[in-house]
Order: structure tokens, then C-alpha cells, then sequence
């Protein structure tokens, strides 16, 4: 795992990375279990996003902004939002319009070489090994976000597996051009964030891609812990860290009771 750092946490890493690829103008949403989605979003929104706006996708409040970082469905949300939406509204834009949201950020129990993800259950469906929340909204915002964003806190192989046991979530299916010849709207995963680095997916195989490593993380490292192989660029790139103006914005503006160094630090070194 990677090199302990006393200057951020895993879970503040995760957040600036997610950060940093969102745009001025873009509507997100964000699921329950979800301190390191809203950071990024808050954060991006201190910064070069300004009009980002994202919603919650259980509780409809809109841009809750206080610096205090809440689960994204906790009814104490409402004071700080911008606006409330009640679930039809959210149900239309979830399940019916196309592309309305421009990103999701979701984690999952797994992912695949092609960014499917299960947050469903671990083996057979009959009799899992370890049962997860369920499907809830994730296929349709699979299906008709403009891209999505997978985030794992962790990285091993129980979690980056060939093939995801149950699909909730739809990212390039079998790779190529098997997502739109099944008849899903562009899009697909764009990123996939994890404690040991940052991966992409090649444009044609649509296969997950090395796009950087974070520091003291090794490629050995990577490919004994992720259950297929990667595509490796000819340049390993390394992750650029938090800087001191991300850090400062993300403590004082955005996580000013610590909530991500708490909940998400880093795993220890085997």
C-alpha cells in the first residue's frame, strides 16, 4: 500500500483527485455513502467550478454548502442547500433524461476490467458472500450520465476482479463497442480513483488503463493487487499531490471538522 504521509489522508487524496476533473457549468449527483463525493464536489466548486452544481440523490437537497461534511442524505443538510427537490423530480432525472446529469460518483463492492461495478452482492446471488446496499439508482445513472466517476477506498483483488458477479451498473460491458451496440447512451466510467493510483480506459478495448500511480506505489504493487491486467502505458506517470492552496480550501472551506483524515486514512503498509 502506499507510503503513509503525514501532510493528507487517503480520503483528502480521493477528494482533490475527483476535484480536479470537474468543469464550471456541470450538474452532478451523489449517492448516501458519500463524505469523499461531496468534498470533491465542494471542493471543485472553491476552486474552478463555481457553478458545479450537484444534488443528492437520496435526500434532493441541493449544493448543501456549511464547510461541515454530512451524509448526503442527513436531514441537516437541508439548512445549508441551495434548493430541496421532492423524489418525483428526482425520479425524473435519474430514470428519464438522458445525459440531464453530466457525472455520478460511485463506489462499489466491485469493479471490472471494463468499469462495470456491483454494489449488489460478493458470489452467487442466491447465496452471497457478503451483501451490499443493491442496485438502488446506480444502473440508471450508469446508463444516462454523460460519464462517472468509480471510487474505491480500497484496492485489492476482492475488488478489482475480471468480471464483476453481479453488473449494477453498466460501464463498457465487454469492452469495445459492446455499451452502445447494447443500446446505452455515450458515456461510460471516465476515471477510476483508488488508494494505490489512477486509472483510465483505453478508447478503443475500452480496458482499464494505468494513468498514474501515487508516490511510493510500485507497478508490482498495482498488478499483485488487481485481478486482470491492466493496459500499461510506455510512461508511468506519477499522481500529482494535494497542494498547499487545494489542502488549505479542503480544511477551512470544505471539511473543517476533519471528517475525511478521520473516516478514510491511509491503509497501513503490509
Amino acid at each position: 500500500m502506499p507510503v503513509t504521509t503525514n501532510n493528507f489522508a487517503m480520503g483528502e487524496m480521493l477528494a482533490v483527485l475527483l476535484a480536479r476533473d470537474m468543469a464550471d457549468g456541470e450538474k452532478a449527483i451523489v449517492g448516501t455513502n458519500s463524505d469523499i463525493q461531496v468534498a470533491a464536489c465542494n471542493l471543485a466548486r472553491q476552486r474552478q467550478a463555481p457553478h458545479l452544481w450537484w444534488v443528492s440523490g437520496p435526500g434532493g437537497m441541493t449544493n448543501p454548502t456549511e464547510g461541515v461534511i454530512r451524509p448526503a442524505a442527513d436531514a441537516e443538510n437541508i439548512a445549508a442547500a441551495e434548493a430541496v427537490m421532492d423524489l418525483p423530480q428526482m425520479i425524473d432525472f435519474i430514470d428519464w433524461q438522458v445525459h440531464f446529469f453530466d457525472f455520478a460518483i460511485l463506489g462499489a463492492l466491485q469493479t471490472d476490467r471494463f468499469g462495470n461495478i456491483n454494489t449488489v452482492c460478493v458470489g452467487d446471488h442466491a447465496k452471497p458472500r457478503l451483501r451490499g446496499p443493491g442496485t438502488v439508482g446506480i444502473s440508471a445513472l450508469c446508463g444516462l450520465s454523460r460519464r462517472f466517476y468509480i471510487m474505491m477506498t480500497r484496492h485489492d483483488r476482492s475488488a478489482f476482479v475480471p468480471k464483476v458477479d453481479f453488473v449494477c451498473g453498466a460501464g463498457f460491458l465487454d469492452g469495445g463497442t459492446s455499451r452502445t451496440a447494447f443500446g446505452l447512451s455515450e458515456g461510460g466510467p471516465r476515471l477510476v480513483v483508488t488508494p494505490l493510483g489512477v486509472f483510465d480506459f483505453e478508447p478503443k478495448s475500452k480496458a482499464m488503463r494505468i494513468k498514474s500511480l501515487h508516490d511510493g506505489v510500485t507497478f508490482d504493487e498495482v498488478r499483485d493487487n488487481t485481478g486482470f491486467d491492466l493496459i500499461v502505458p510506455a510512461k508511468i506517470e506519477r499522481t500529482a499531490n494535494p497542494d498547499d492552496e487545494e489542502l488549505f480550501l479542503l480544511r477551512r472551506t470544505v471539511d473543517s471538522t476533519g471528517v475525511l483524515a478521520r473516516k478514510f486514512p491511509w491503509p497501513k503498509a503490509h
